[in-house]
């Protein structure tokens, strides 16, 4: 544990020293919302933004913590995020060793010089802190399902609930994990009590931390909903997503046009969406999304839907780093209404020769990684058939959210299960791989 801890460590503070700490550069889109944020929240006990008081809290606090103790220092936060998410790679190397010493070594240095961990621990996003308390909910889960013990399932419903208050995504995932919860000690002695006391265990777990943050917005906003983010997260990027995809025209022009309809129908219902709260408004963002997602074709909502999870579970991470999203090239999201020969053919035209020699050696990587990750779920479908359907269905929970949005970041959550996956076929593969080369290796 130590020696995977140390070896995280030093990856990420190496990342962090060679990346140069300017706001500019490190402070764009949602990061710089979170930053002034934070800042606000230390200094006048309010947000900057009111709409962000309907996002979860959990990462603002973090951030205002921080500076309360360091000043608006982004080192500072960046190396608090990298000590945290080396205690993640060691939490990936428990779960891990529960297959074998050896796979939670190999998984737990592999989480250590992860990619996507490393560069989204240097970013000042939610994603990486996320991690934290969603890995130890899965350790604890993976506990669970090796004792039926209702004291472990209660402690993976507390992590859940933790992980949930610093990221909204995970926020239908205690419905699908109650299920799983109460049906493990069926299936292991028959006893529907222990199923019961452990489910009940699990649902007041996840509720306690959720439980004070509820009860600020249902008497602040007169809402039972954990944020007001839906709504936009429907108009701005899901719906502009399919359409962008199916209909042949730029995110951006999509995003316009869906603006204007929805500001069209609000004055048109007489209903004025600045004057209402935030979640009042995200109500009515929600319902004008879903109302124009039902007038586009199932065919094509399942198409982009599946296009996007493929490049979230494909694309290599090196892409989201700043550094190399800082060198010449196209726009991915804009030219997301071509389709794939134009796009690749684009991107070889207008990107610079060493920004494609950075993804191309991402891109093998990733294919590479992928190949055993197969292998890795075919020796896992043999340990376990349950745990590895368990497994599968978890991914599917994170891509179904993301849908046709996408950034490597969005694969994360799972990023876990892959690094185990991975470490049981490259720990499967060693002993063959040495007899092949006659034991020089």
């Amino acid at each position: 544990m130590f020696v995977i801890w140390a070896v995280a460590v030093a990856v990420r503070m190496a990342n962090l020293a060679a990346m140069p700490l300017e706001p500019g550069l490190l402070l764009v889109e949602d990061a710089w919302l979170y930053w002034a944020n934070a800042l606000s929240l230390l200094e006048h006990g309010t947000f900057a933004d009111p709409a962000s008081s309907g996002r979860m809290p959990g990462y603002f606090l973090l951030v205002a913590g921080l500076m309360g103790v360091f000043g608006p220092s982004l080192f500072a936060v960046l190396a608090v995020q990298a000590l945290l998410d080396a205690v993640t790679c060691v939490l990936v190397g428990m779960i891990g060793a529960r297959l074998s010493m050896s796979v939670g070594l190999v998984a737990g240095l592999l989480a250590a010089v992860w990619p996507n961990m490393v560069i989204m621990s240097a970013s000042v996003l939610t994603d990486s802190f996320f991690m934290l308390p969603f890995t130890v909910m899965l350790y604890a889960s993976v506990r669970f399902l090796e004792t039926g013990s209702a004291r472990w399932a209660a402690w993976a419903g507390l992590f859940l609930g933790v992980a949930i208050m610093v990221r909204a995504a995970a926020q239908y995932f205690p419905l699908a994990m109650v299920f799983v919860v109460v049906a493990v000690p069926l299936f292991r002695g028959s006893d529907w009590r222990k199923g019961f006391l452990a489910g009940l265990a699990f649902l007041v777990a996840v509720a306690l931390p959720l439980t004070p943050w509820l009860h600020r917005n249902v008497t602040q906003f007169d809402s039972l909903a954990l944020t007001s983010q839906g709504g936009v997260h429907l108009l701005y990027w899901v719906v502009p997503g399919v359409l962008s995809r199916t209909q042949g025209i730029q995110q951006g022009q999509a995003v316009k046009e869906l603006r204007e309809e929805f500001q069209a129908e609000m004055e048109s219902r007489e209903l004025d969406t600045s004057g209402m709260n935030i979640f009042a408004s995200d109500r009515a963002m929600t319902n004008f999304s879903l109302a124009r997602l039902a007038e586009i074709p199932p065919r094509d909502i399942f198409s982009s839907w599946g296009s996007g999870m493929t490049v979230n579970l494909a694309s290599p991470a090196i892409v989201a780093d700043l550094r190399v999203r800082a060198m010449p090239h196209p726009s991915f999201m804009g030219t997301s209404h071509l389709d794939l020969l134009s796009r690749i053919t684009l991107y070889v035209q207008e990107a610079s020769p060493l920004y494609l020699a950075v993804v191309a050696v991402g891109m093998i990587g990733a294919v590479l990684a992928s190949l055993l990750q197969i292998y890795g779920f075919v020796l896992l479908s043999r340990v376990s058939g349950w745990v590895a359907i368990l497994s599968v269905a978890g991914m599917l929970y994170f891509l179904l959210i993301s849908g046709p949005i996408t950034a490597p970041k969005y694969r994360l959550p799972f990023e876990p299960v892959l690094i185990i996956l991975q470490a049981m076929a490259l720990v499967e593969l060693w002993p063959r791989l040495r007899r092949m080369a006659g034991g020089s290796i």
